[in-house]
């Protein structure tokens, strides 16, 4: 063989070239193994699994996830807190079944009220339910980002299925401002000529992850990533929408105040007719900047400002609801206690003693001695 016809250097190039292919092929190799092992322990870990939202978006979010579903929650890097369950028949997180046309109490919010990082008995609705005794049920409708108008809707479709006698609803900061937001996945008011309309912008569902999660199973690496890390990759829709000229109406907080007292109003006056509730049945709780509560210095900027607050409270009593900010019984027990009423400092959602507190004061409200008007026959707070 002539020797000349293949250069030393094209001999060398091509050695070169597999041995880098050589150990691009062992270190991927390496990679994919240890991912392995890594899904491995992960599956051995309380990852937060199993909250798939309901594939019926005209059901949602009376439905909330797929119903009997095995659940797993946990907070942080760290799944902190764990938690276990089944979500009922109506996907939400109570250890029993709905039962259509119960005419139940029923407790709305977001994930306050959906409470994942709380067992049932430590909730809002579990406490209410035990106060109120067998004969009446207490459903919780907690959904994790609701607002007003996601709560007019809700409360139409309880009234259809359950014939609710009662209702309390938990108001939290930026229920107010955020209903007039067109998110996806969720209802929102629409300003028109003649008041606000009631809107739903559907979720896009994702048929890779579904294909993946029905044939092979949930991945518990990417939940631990996407939930307990709180990792997603960018939204390039909302950062395109944020860069583009505000439209009527989404201007400063100052211009932007007159529709949200309005909307205030619409919401009042619409949720007797959607929920079927007579206004002195149903009792708003409204959270506090809990805290600013433990420290002057740790207060947050609010969403919706504090005049706006303020006039939700007032207009509310005069239409005949009944009230409670809670701030004043925070403040009152933290005083006393020194003790938190959330996962301080890594959360904000409630623990067991604010729903304690908080059922305490919802019963109170509606189901106060010798108060029937409700249906209530109610056995009274438990020591």
């Amino acid at each position: 063989m002539d020797r000349a016809a293949y250069p030393s250097s094209s001999i060398s190039t091509s050695s070169g070239a597999r041995l880098w292919l050589r150990r691009g092929a062992l270190f991927c190799a390496g990679v994919v193994a240890a991912l392995i092992a890594l899904e491995g322990v992960m599956r051995l870990l309380p990852v937060t699994m199993g909250f798939y939202r309901t594939e019926h978006p005209d059901l949602w979010p009376l439905y909330n996830f797929q119903s009997r579903t095995p659940y797993t929650y946990s907070m942080t890097w760290e799944m902190l807190y764990p938690r276990y369950g089944i979500t009922n028949n109506y996907g939400q997180l109570a250890p029993f079944d709905y039962v259509t046309g119960s005419r139940p109490v029923i407790v709305v919010g977001d994930s306050y009220i959906e409470s994942q990082m709380n067992d049932f008995r430590d909730t809002l609705q579990g406490d209410l339910g035990r106060m109120m005794g067998s004969s009446i049920p207490v459903y919780g409708l907690g959904v994790s980002g609701l607002s007003l108008s996601d709560y007019l809707a809700l409360t139409a479709q309880a009234k259809t299925d359950f014939a609710p006698r009662a209702a309390v609803f938990l108001i939290v900061d930026g229920d107010i401002s955020e209903s007039l937001l067109d998110q996806v996945g969720h209802y929102y008011f629409r300003a028109t000529n003649t008041g606000f309309a009631l809107d739903f912008h559907p979720m896009d569902q994702d048929p890779l992850l579904k294909r993946v999660r029905y044939s092979i199973g949930e991945i518990h690496l990417y939940r631990y990533l996407t939930s307990n890390l709180r990792f997603s990759a960018p939204d390039f829709r909302r950062i395109l929408a944020a860069l583009k000229p505000r439209e009527e109406g989404g201007g400063s907080k100052a211009q932007a105040a007159p529709a949200h007292y309005a909307v205030v109003d619409h919401f009042l006056s619409e949720l007797p007719r959607h929920s079927g509730i007579e206004s002195r049945c149903i009792a708003f709780l409204l959270d506090a900047d809990r805290y600013a509560i433990y420290d002057p210095r740790l207060a947050s900027t609010p969403k919706d400002e504090p005049e706006l607050r303020g006039y939700f409270v007032r207009r509310a009593a005069e239409l005949g609801y009944h009230v409670s900010d809670l701030r004043p019984l925070f403040s009152e027990d933290f005083a006393k206690h020194r003790r938190h009423f959330d996962y301080w400092p890594i959360d904000r959602h409630w623990n067991r003693l604010a729903h304690r507190l908080a059922a305490d004061e919802a019963y109170r409200l509606l189901f106060g001695p010798g108060d029937r008007r409700c249906g209530g026959e109610a056995q009274g707070p438990a020591n």
